[in-house]
C-alpha cells in the first residue's frame, strides 16, 4: 500500500482562506477517531483498535477539516501500526512540516501548551510500545536511506519542538530506539586489485552484512550545528548507557552516562506556579508497577525500571533514590554504581537546588518524603530545610514535605489543612488541595485518600473553576483521578472524571489511561 501521499498533508493547506482550517474537536469524524483510540484503554471493548480506520479518519480531518497536533500524532501512530518504520517516517515527516508551517495557528492553540505536549507524549509512548512489542532489534535489516531520513526528520522535529516550547517532550528516546535497528550495509564498488577476491565471498558479505544505525558526523560551523552535535552526543551517551547496563547491571559507567544524557541538556527548571509545574508526571499504571516492584524488593528489576524511565522522566527524582537503595542492597560489587547515582544526583541538585521542591502537573512531587531524606544525605540537609516563613503555596508545601520526610506526616497534613482554611483566595486553596493529594499519594500509596479527591472535585464545582481557570481545573481533576483510579469500586466516577478531563484536554485524558 502506497502511503507516501500522507506526508504531503503536513504542508498542504486546508483552504486558501484558512490554511490551518478550523477546530476539529466538535466534528463527527473526530468523535469516531477518539472512540477508536479509546479502545486501547477500555477493558470492556469488544474489539481492538482498527488502525486502518484511525489512519483514514485522521488523514481526512488533517486534509480537509483542520490541522490538529493530536490528530496528527494519531495519524503517525496509525501509520506506524499499519506500515512499520516506513509509516513512522511518513508520520514524523507530516508532523515536522505541520509544526514548522502552522505552529501559531495549529490546534490546540498555543495557549494550551500542555495539550500539545500531551499529544506528542502520546505518540512517543505508542512508538516505545511498538518498539518493545515488535522488537525492532529483530527486524530484517532496513535500508540506510530509510533510517537516515527518519533520523533527520526526528532531529528536525525535536529541534522545532524545543524551540517553540522548551518544556516539550524530547524525541531523543525514539532516536535511541532507532539505534537498535539493523541497517543494510552499503557495499562499495570493487576497486582495482579486488578481482582476486572470490566473487562468492563478496556476494555472501553483501547479502548478510548489516550495521547499526549511527549518528551523522556534521561539521560544527554554527551555533545550530554545535547544539545539534551536543544533542547527538547526549543521545550517544544514552545509547552507550543502555547497552552497558544490559550487558552488566553493576557497570558504574552505565549509571553515569545515563544521567549525563538525561540531565546534560537541561538548562533551566520548568516554569512553575506555587511549586506546581506543567510537566506530565508518570501515569498511574507506571506508579503501580513501581510500587509492586518495591513491595517485592526485586532489586534487579527495580534497576531496569529506574534506568528505563529516567530518560522519559528526568525530573522524577524518586527514580534515583530507588536505584541507589537497590544498589546498596545488592552488595559491595554494586557500590561503585551506587556512588555514580549519588554523585550525579548531587551534581543535579547543585545546578538546580529547588528541583526537589517542585511537583508534576496533578500534584505528584518530584521527590517524595523518602527521596528527600536520601537527598539530605547528599546535601547535608539542604533539601528539607524549612524556607522563609510566608504564605506562598511553594513555601507551605516545601515545609510540609520537610515534615513528612522527618516522619511527621500527620503534622504535615495539619499544616497544609490550616493553610487551606486560612487561604485568602480560591486559587491558592485549590492549589494547596492539589498539592496535598500528591503529597499523600507519594507518602502513603494505596491509602484510603478518596475523600480528599472528592473534596477537591466539590471545591472545583462550587467555585465554578472551569469558567475562570481551565488550567487549574485540569490540574485538579487530574489529581482527583490519580487518587480515585486506585479504587476499583469507583470506576463510574473515574469514567465521569475522564469525560470532564477530555473536554478540557483530550491529550491529557489519553495520557492518564495509556
Amino acid at each position: 500500500m502506497d502511503i507516501s501521499h500522507y506526508a504531503a498533508l503536513g504542508k498542504q493547506p486546508v483552504s486558501t482562506e484558512q490554511p490551518s482550517g478550523a477546530d476539529v474537536r466538535e466534528d463527527d469524524e473526530f468523535d469516531r477517531l477518539q472512540n477508536e483510540i479509546a479502545k486501547m484503554s477500555n477493558p470492556a471493548a469488544t474489539d481492538s483498535v482498527d488502525w486502518e480506520q484511525v489512519v483514514r479518519l485522521a488523514a481526512s480531518l488533517t486534509a480537509s477539516k483542520g490541522k490538529d497536533l493530536l490528530v496528527g500524532c494519531y495519524l503517525a501512530g496509525g501509520l506506524l501500526q499499519t506500515s512499520g518504520l516506513p509509516g513512522l517516517l511518513v508520520g514524523i515527516s507530516l508532523l515536522d512540516d505541520m509544526t514548522a508551517l502552522y505552529w501559531k495557528t495549529l490546534y490546540p492553540p498555543p495557549a494550551r501548551a500542555r495539550a500539545r505536549r500531551n499529544a506528542v507524549q502520546w505518540l512517543l509512548e505508542r512508538i516505545k510500545v511498538h518498539g518493545d512489542e515488535s522488537d525492532w532489534s529483530s527486524l530484517p535489516p532496513q535500508s540506510p536511506e530509510l533510517i537516515a531520513e527518519l533520523q533527520t526528520r526526528l532531529k528536525s522535529l525535536d529541534t522545532l519542538l524545543a524551540e517553540k516550547d522548551p518544556e516539550a517532550p524530547s524525541l531523543r528516546g525514539v532516536l535511541s530506539q532507532l539505534t537498535t535497528v539493523a541497517v543494510q550495509e552499503v557495499v562499495a564498488p570493487p576497486v582495482a586489485g579486488a578481482a582476486d577476491e572470490p566473487a562468492s565471498d563478496l556476494a555472501h558479505a553483501s547479502e548478510h552484512s548489516v550495521a547499526p544505525a549511527g549518528l551523522s558526523n556534521v561539521a560544527i560551523d554554527s551555533i545550530d550545528a554545535a547544539q545539534q552535535a551536543g544533542a547527538d552526543a547526549l543521545q550517544r551517551l544514552a545509547d552507550m548507557a543502555t547497552y552497558m547496563g544490559e550487558a552488566d547491571l553493576a557497570a558504574p559507567s552505565a549509571y553515569r552516562f545515563k544521567r549525563m544524557a538525561a540531565w546534560g541538556g537541561i538548562e533551566q527548571l520548568p516554569a512553575e506556579q506555587g511549586g506546581a509545574t506543567m510537566l506530565a508526571g508518570p501515569i498511574p499504571q507506571l506508579q503501580q508497577a513501581l510500587n509492586s516492584l518495591l513491595t517485592l524488593q526485586a532489586d534487579a528489576d527495580l534497576l531496569r525500571f529506574t534506568e528505563a524511565q529516567l530518560e522519559n522522566y528526568p525530573f522524577w527524582l524518586d527514580l534515583n533514590c530507588i536505584a541507589a537503595q537497590a544498589l546498596e542492597r545488592m552488595g559491595e560489587l554494586y557500590a561503585p554504581a551506587r556512588r555514580e547515582v549519588s554523585g550525579a544526583t548531587s551534581w543535579l541538585l547543585t545546578r538546580f537546588p529547588r528541583i526537589s521542591q517542585l511537583a508534576f502537573a496533578g500534584g505528584m512531587p518530584m521527590a517524595n518524603g523518602a527521596t528527600l531524606q536520601w537527598i539530605d544525605t547528599l546535601t547535608g540537609g539542604a533539601s528539607t530545610a524549612a524556607p522563609a516563613s510566608d504564605n506562598t503555596v511553594a513555601s507551605i508545601i516545601a515545609q510540609a514535605r520537610a515534615q513528612a520526610a522527618g516522619g511527621e506526616l500527620a503534622l504535615a497534613v495539619r499544616s497544609v489543612q490550616k493553610a487551606i482554611t486560612e487561604s485568602a483566595t480560591p486559587t491558592q486553596r485549590l492549589q494547596l488541595r492539589i498539592q496535598l493529594c500528591g503529597l499523600l499519594q507519594a507518602e502513603r500509596p494505596g491509602a484510603h485518600l478518596q475523600p480528599l479527591a472528592l473534596a477537591l472535585i466539590a471545591e472545583i464545582d462550587e467555585a465554578r473553576l472551569p469558567q475562570w481557570d481551565p488550567v487549574l481545573t485540569l490540574a485538579g481533576l487530574q489529581a482527583a483521578y490519580m487518587v480515585l483510579a486506585t479504587d476499583d469500586d469507583r470506576k463510574g466516577q473515574c469514567e465521569a472524571l475522564l469525560q470532564r478531563i477530555a473536554m478540557l484536554d483530550a491529550g491529557a485524558m489519553v495520557a492518564l489511561v495509556t
